[in-house]
């Protein structure tokens, strides 16, 4: 049973959800647990969720990180009118979207939306183990506004972690932006990551956006073994 210490917003219609429980659990940074919120009038969806820890293992509390779309399952509009105090059911915890063993394979990890999440608990960690590992960060977002974690990411330039911001919603990109602009795409990809051939690559989003850039990486040559994906079921 977790019990929810505070609730914060991370971004457009992102929250995170910080829990704590009495009961010490372990875990690999980038897992996923199944949570179990009972509420009356549940839909045809149920009352169980998968969600990935955006919390790392070093840190003390649990973290989920959470978005919310118009017309959510009776779930989600649940889990939206908890507050600090409520609590939560979480178990089943498992998952190989973790890192590799070798500190020394090079990574790039794609990110689209709020699949940031596994990649927010694997980079605190590192930061927090002060773990030097050569890892870009490919991070997709249609504004601004939904960029989440900037600040974990910036603080982890320190262990060799670079970040790579794109927008895709181009009528909404500032005149100041320095990021990238549009689609993580081949030209992009070459770019920002010229040895992608020597990567081991992690994919996490929406389920056509992991699909895209699972087909692009192995246009490009990146073998099938060399590509690692998860999916966010989105309006779950």
């Amino acid at each position: 049973v977790f019990t929810i210490k505070e609730i914060r917003q991370v971004g457009s219609n992102i929250y995170d959800f910080v829990m704590q429980t009495d009961n010490r659990f372990s875990f690999r940074a980038g897992q996923y647990m199944e949570w179990t919120l009972g509420h009356a009038k549940s839909d045809t969806r149920g009352n169980r969720r998968y969600f990935t820890l955006a919390s790392s293992p070093t840190e003390q509390e649990t973290i989920l990180g959470v978005r919310f779309y118009d017309q959510p399952s009776s779930f989600k509009k649940h889990l939206h009118t908890l507050k600090a105090g409520d609590t939560i059911i979480g178990g089943q915890l498992a998952g190989e979207f973790t890192l590799p063993e070798d500190p020394k394979q090079k990574l790039t990890f794609i990110a689209g939306g709020i699949g940031v999440t596994p990649f927010r608990s694997m980079i605190k960690y590192l930061s927090d183990k002060n773990e030097k590992r050569d890892v870009v960060l490919m991070y997709s977002n249609r504004e601004t506004n939904e960029i989440s974690y900037a600040a974990i990411f910036k603080a982890a330039e320190k262990v060799g972690v670079r970040t790579v911001y794109t927008l895709t919603e181009p009528d909404s990109i500032p005149a100041d932006w320095s990021g990238q602009r549009g689609f993580i795409d081949e030209a992009m990809i070459k770019k920002e990551v010229p040895d992608y051939k020597e990567r081991k690559f992690y994919i996490s989003g929406s389920h056509g956006m992991v699909t895209g850039s699972k087909e692009l990486l192995i246009k490009l040559g990146v073998p099938r073994s060399q590509i690692k994906t998860d999916f966010f079921p989105g309006l779950a």
